[in-house]
């Protein structure tokens, strides 16, 4: 597994191996041409401000559908179970999150909090207002690395189908969970479908797949809707007066941190 070296140690390597480093081929990419950026004009427009639809403010023909339970291996399944027990008893369970980590993919697209897109020539960018994260979806073509560094966004590819961008994300940290309680395996692999399906709405496909923990894959659709907005700073350690053990009990001090 592939983690980043101290600056220190690097900078002793770098003058260890510089003829070495001389002899080696190039992976930097030719700059973007005047070309790359005006082919920009051609994706579909998702400027602006975008939400979740948490308070279910789009109208869509015929009554909401809820979906599936998503289907678990038992042992899984009884995490899953345990966790929810946990949340009936009133204890907090929120895990890292309590303390100001980020809940990671998906968890993180489903915040109260805006986004934005930002397109480039091969990757488009999504910023993230919640604990200030972004997201790199590649899009020129990249396969992903062979032994991936585990984090909480994964490493993203993707591909234009028409007006839909499809998104591949694997390599994800273990703080990341499939579900309340359930962690996932080094298989999980996430797939997104964002289009804009409405001028004043965009709507997000995502399909969970980890044969080691899922029975089947589960998939999920959230609408998003335009907002009049911008991003904000997100400083959560700011406030961070509360703590958590480590099973996400919260504990509570007057004393800042």
């Amino acid at each position: 597994m592939k983690y980043r070296i101290g600056v220190a140690l690097l900078a002793m390597l770098a003058f260890g191996h510089v003829a070495a480093a001389a002899d080696a081929p190039s992976t930097a990419k030719a700059a973007p041409k005047a070309a790359d950026w005006a082919a920009l004009a051609k994706l579909p427009d998702w400027s602006g401000i975008w939400e979740v639809d948490w308070a279910g403010k789009r109208k869509k023909a015929g009554p909401p559908v809820r979906p599936a339970p998503m289907k678990l291996k038992p042992e899984f399944q009884a995490k899953a179970t345990a966790f929810r027990a946990a949340q009936k008893d009133g204890e907090n369970v929120q895990g890292p999150v309590a303390n100001c980590v980020p809940p990671g993919l998906t968890g993180i697209m489903s915040q109260p909090y805006p986004l934005e897109f930002l397109y480039s020539p091969g990757k488009v960018v999504i910023l993230i207002e919640a604990y200030m994260q972004f997201r790199h979806i590649y899009t020129d073509g990249r396969k992903h690395p062979e032994d991936p560094d585990p984090t909480f966004m994964g490493h993203s590819t993707g591909h234009w189908e028409g007006d839909t961008l499809v998104v591949e994300s694997v390599g994800f940290n273990d703080i990341v969970r499939i579900t309340g309680g359930v962690p996932h395996s080094d298989k999980l692999r996430i797939i997104e479908r964002i289009r804009k399906v409405e001028p004043e709405w965009i709507e997000i496909q995502t399909t969970l797949d980890d044969p080691d923990v899922l029975l089947e894959p589960y998939t999920t659709t959230a609408s998003y809707r335009h907002l009049n907005d911008e991003i904000r700073e997100y400083e959560c350690v700011e406030n961070n007066h509360d703590s958590a053990d480590e099973k996400g009990r919260a504990g509570f001090s007057l004393e800042k941190p």
